[in-house]
């Protein structure tokens, strides 16, 4: 049988070179794109075949292959509060890309286009969040996010769609160098490096954080799973957990005693939210790796990358 070729946007990040290495062990065939403006060439997977390219760039796109069966679209920028420092360049990097790569498919009759998208498209929640939910983004990471999922929802009689609102996601693999998205990652680099952590807002706030592993089997179980087809799909745990007990967890593990700095919020930081629990209705998972094992699992491999 031949093999289905599957196109990954953002194949040098973390979330993306996961995907790719799971869909090569999965024998699916694997073209991955990124610009290295934020990944890296070591993260990029063997057995991929690879195109740099910034498709945020009209031009550049007919680079890409004619014959593709899925569009698995995770490159962008991924912080909120950088998308403070330049938001048309945000806007660049994360709705010009999907507008390009829509128009792509529907050039090339692509018929699946699966679509990394956001918990920032939320706002701030009292309640678990839920897809009919109003959405009210408080970034122009959360917006430009939004607006990609308008625009694929607006073309979706083109193909077939899935739009993962992803939570918090997190575990081995993730840039510890990067100071500016990743709670968890964020807090464990402080932790190994200056025995001391950075909050920069209340320990009070909450979020839905979700490990990598579980985040990737989700994405391959959705290739074969019609029940998440033409859907938009909350990708958490369904679990509300406050920043105070993620810096527990890990002082715990760390056996040293450490220091917690409190510092002003930064722009556009949502102050809670979690997911509801839909996506249990669609998956065949029955259940997530905890946040206590999670983080215990990331702090050996940050410990022995170090």
């Amino acid at each position: 049988m031949k093999k289905k070729k599957i196109l990954v946007t953002g194949a040098a990040g973390f979330i993306g070179s996961k995907i790719c290495a799971k869909l090569v062990e999965n024998n699916y065939s694997v073209i991955g794109c990124d610009d290295f403006s934020s990944g890296s060439k070591k993260n990029i997977t063997k057995k991929t075949k690879f195109i740099k390219i910034d498709l945020s760039k009209k031009k550049r796109i007919s680079n890409l292959p004619k014959k593709i069966d899925y569009i698995f679209h995770l490159a962008g920028q991924s912080s909120g509060e950088k998308s403070f420092d330049d938001p048309l360049d945000d806007l660049d990097r994360n709705f010009k890309t999907t507008y390009n790569l829509i128009n792509y498919a529907k050039k090339n009759s692509i018929k699946n286009f699966f679509y990394a998208s956001s918990m920032s498209v939320y706002g701030n929640t009292t309640n678990k969040a839920k897809i009919k939910d109003y959405c009210k983004p408080l970034s122009y990471y959360g917006l430009h996010k939004k607006l990609s999922e308008d625009y694929i929802l607006k073309n979706s009689n083109n193909f077939n769609y899935i739009i993962f609102r992803m939570f918090n996601v997190y575990g081995p693999g993730q840039d510890l160098l990067n100071q500016r998205q990743g709670m968890v990652s964020i807090y464990l680099s402080n932790l190994l490096k200056r025995n001391k952590i950075i909050v920069k807002g209340s320990t009070e706030r909450f979020r839905d954080f979700i490990y990598i592993d579980d985040v990737v089997d989700i994405w391959i179980e959705a290739l074969k799973n019609k029940k998440m087809n033409n859907k938009i799909i909350n990708l958490g745990t369904g679990q509300k957990t406050k920043i105070m007990q993620i810096l527990q967890f890990l002082r715990k593990i760390h056996f040293k005693k450490s220091k917690v700095i409190i510092k002003n919020n930064t722009p556009g930081d949502q102050f809670g939210i979690f997911a509801d629990k839909s996506i249990f209705d669609l998956t065949k998972k029955k259940k997530f790796i905890g946040i206590k094992k999670g983080i215990e699992k990331f702090y050996y491999w940050a410990k022995k990358s170090s």
